[in-house]
């Protein structure tokens, strides 16, 4: 993924303060560029770039959680708490964006284009959550707080 530019990463940012996303507070020490430099989009970095392309791409409401996500990896400290952590705050914000901007109770649902729309989303939602929170998650997590400690990105 190629490095998005400052205006999108302050939209991200705003949207995690508006949507009141857990965890956002760890994107608060670094500048803008710093955040553009460390986000890399949904998907692990093992993943080629335009793979996580296409995957950011089909996660574009949620981008404001991959953020604080990327922030959190960034930021690993390998503990199995952290990672419980990381994943809790990917799935109430998940939830949290979900709540916002499809609402289950709502007039909107007697439009048949909403329910479509809120569907895709919720079942985007759920293999999110899903897959945030795998055994290969942890190891990628664990990686990411080695590279760290070694120095390396």
């Amino acid at each position: 993924m190629k490095t998005p530019d400052l205006t999108e990463i302050r939209r991200l940012r705003e949207k995690c303060e508006e949507y009141e996303l857990a965890g956002r507070e760890i994107l608060d020490p670094f500048t803008l560029e710093e955040l553009a430099e460390e986000y890399n989009g949904a998907g692990p970095d093992s993943w080629i770039p335009e793979a996580r392309d296409i995957l950011t791409k089909a996660m574009t409401l949620f981008k404001p959680v991959v953020l604080i996500h990327d922030i959190q990896f960034a930021q690993s400290d390998g503990t199995d708490e952290g990672f419980a952590k990381t994943v809790d705050d990917w799935c109430a914000n998940t939830k949290k964006i979900m709540a916002a901007e499809y609402p289950l109770w709502s007039w909107k649902m007697l439009k048949a284009s909403y329910r479509l729309t809120r569907a895709y989303w919720f079942g985007i939602m759920e293999t999110a959550n899903l897959a945030i929170s795998t055994a290969s998650a942890r190891r990628a997590w664990k990686a990411a707080h080695n590279r760290r400690k070694d120095g390396g990105k």
